[in-house]
C-alpha cells in the first residue's frame, strides 16, 4: 500500500526504477553490485527479467529469428536471450538484498511460469509487463489475478490493444495500473518520444497512473516526462559498458543515474503545488516591497501629504495603490517616523 500511495500521491517524487536487464553478464557477484550501486544512487526499486530462452522464444535457426539491425544485429533470438536471463534462482538473494539495503525488487514476468515462480519466491509488491508482452492475454490474466499493482509499458501497442490489455488486467482483478510510455528502440532518439501523448494515457481509465520507461541516452526525457507528471520512472541501470553488459550502450553508469534521481526529485519539487510555507515565505518577501510609512512625526489632525509620508521599504504597510485616497486626508492619531499606515490612521474632514 505504500508504494502504491507513492505512486497516486502526486505529492510524492515519482517511483525510480532501475532496469538491471541482463547488465549482470551471467555474474551473480555483479549482480549484486549492480543492485547495491542501483540503491545507493537513490532507486527505489530494482527491477529484473524473468524468462527463460524456452519460454519467450523457439530455438529456430532461419532467418526468421535473426536480428538483422540495432544493438544486437547478427543474433538469434535463442542465443541472445540465452546470454541476457537472469537466472531464476538468483531472484530471490537479489530480493533479500534490495529489502536489506532499504528498496524493494520486482520483475517483469514474459510468461505465465514467471508469474508463478515469482509468486511463489518473492511475493512481489507489483508486477511489470514489458511492452511487447501488451497483448499476451493468458499472461495478463495471471498478472491480474494476483491483485497485485502492475507497470505496464506501452512502447508498441496501438491504441484498442492498450484499451484491451486495460480491460483484461482490471477484470482479472487488477488494482492499480501505471501505464508507461516507451520508445521500443535501444537507444531511443529524443524526436521519438512525442512526451506530450504520455499525458493522454489517463484515458483509459479513472484509475490509471502515467509513467515513463525511458531507453533515451542521458536524464533529459526523464525530467522533461516528470514536469509532465510521470509518477515512475524505469531506467536501464549498468556498471560497466563492456561487452558482457548486455545493454549497457543505453544502461546508465551510477553517477550519471544518481544525476537523474536528483535532477527527476528537483524537478517533481519546482512543478509541486506551493506548500504552507508559503505564508513566511510571502512575510519574507514583504520586506523588500513597498508600502505607505511616515517619514516624519505626525500629530493627530495634520494633514498627509509628501512631506511626512512616502513610498518606502519595508512593505508591511498600506499597499501604495492607496496613494491618491491618502494624501490630503487627516491623521486619525500621533504618528511616528516609520510608522506603517493602516486604513484607521486616517481620515477625511
Amino acid at each position: 500500500m505504500k508504494i502504491l500511495t507513492k505512486i497516486t500521491d502526486s505529492t510524492e517524487p515519482p517511483l525510480i526504477v532501475a532496469e538491471l536487464s541482463g547488465n549482470h553478464g551471467g555474474d551473480l557477484n555483479k549482480a549484486f553490485r549492480l543492485v547495491e550501486a542501483a540503491i545507493d544512487a537513490g532507486a527505489d526499486a530494482v527491477k529484473l527479467q524473468t524468462y527463460k530462452p524456452e519460454t519467450i522464444t523457439v530455438n529456430g535457426k532461419d532467418d526468421r529469428f535473426l536480428l538483422k539491425e540495432g544493438l544486437w544485429k547478427g543474433r538469434y533470438l535463442h542465443d541472445l536471450y540465452q546470454d541476457a536471463m537472469t537466472p531464476w534462482e538468483w531472484h530471490e538473494p537479489l530480493a533479500n538484498q534490495a529489502k536489506e539495503l532499504g528498496a524493494f525488487l520486482f520483475s517483469s514476468s514474459f510468461d505465465e511460469s514467471a508469474v508463478e515462480y515469482l509468486e511463489a519466491t518473492l511475493d512481489p509488491i507489483l508486477h511489470k509487463i514489458a511492452s511487447f508482452e501488451l497483448n499476451h492475454f493468458p499472461l495478463l490474466e495471471k498478472i491480474g489475478e494476483t491483485k497485485k499493482p502492475v507497470l505496464a509499458s506501452v512502447g508498441v501497442s496501438s491504441e484498442n490493444e492498450i484499451k484491451n490489455a486495460v480491460d483484461v488486467l482490471y477484470s482479472s482483478g487488477c488494482p492499480h495500473i501505471t501505464l508507461l510510455h516507451c520508445v521500443s528502440e535501444y537507444p531511443a532518439m529524443p524526436e521519438d518520444f512525442n512526451l506530450p501523448s504520455m499525458v493522454n494515457l489517463k484515458k483509459y481509465s479513472e484509475n490509471i497512473s502515467i509513467g515513463l520507461s525511458d531507453h533515451s541516452l542521458g536524464h533529459t526525457i526523464a525530467v522533461a516526462a516528470t514536469a509532465l507528471g510521470a509518477r515512475v520512472i524505469e531506467k536501464h541501470f549498468t556498471l560497466d559498458r563492456d561487452a558482457s553488459s548486455i545493454d549497457g550502450a543505453f544502461s546508465m553508469l551510477p553517477d550519471e543515474f544518481k544525476s537523474l534521481v536528483d535532477q527527476v526529485k528537483c524537478t517533481h519539487l519546482a512543478m509541486s503545488e506551493v506548500n504552507n510555507l508559503e505564508s513566511t515565505k510571502k512575510n519574507k518577501a514583504s520586506f523588500f516591497k513597498r508600502s505607505i510609512l511616515v517619514s516624519s512625526m505626525i500629530k493627530r489632525n495634520e494633514i498627509l501629504t509628501t512631506e511626512n509620508i512616502r513610498v518606502a521599504r519595508p512593505g508591511d504597510g498600506l499597499c501604495p495603490s492607496f496613494w491618491n485616497q491618502v494624501l490630503g486626508s487627516v491623521a486619525t492619531c500621533d504618528m511616528r517616523v516609520g510608522h506603517p499606515l493602516s486604513l484607521s490612521d486616517f481620515g477625511r474632514k
